[in-house]
């Protein structure tokens, strides 16, 4: 399968009390079959959601969606997927915002 490829990175800025942390991060390659960065403009759009939200939105729901089809015959992800997938499908027919 053709896969967009990313590098995820995730830097801790402050800790639970707004206390600066400083070379904290997580760092990962991950495919994905769709193009996120699309995903993430059109949800914004959709939406009407900030930059931050949508990022966060987009980026997590094809990240663990594609685990979950990777991992489709796995029990635990299994039963996730119909709703995962009604909920994909609801987002894609939302209009597009005016």
């Amino acid at each position: 399968m053709n896969s967009y490829r990313y590098r995820v990175t995730v830097e801790k800025l402050s800790d639970a009390k707004g206390e600066p942390v400083h070379g904290q991060t997580l760092s990962f390659y991950a495919a994905n079959h769709d193009d996120i960065l699309v995903i993430v403009e059109r949800l914004q759009t959709k939406l009407r959601l900030d930059a931050g939200t949508a990022a966060s939105l987009g980026l997590g729901l094809k990240l663990f969606s594609e685990v979950t089809l990777m991992r489709r015959k796995d029990p635990m992800f299994a039963q996730i997927r119909p709703a995962l997938s009604e909920f994909i499908e609801q987002l894609k027919q939302l209009p597009e915002a005016s």
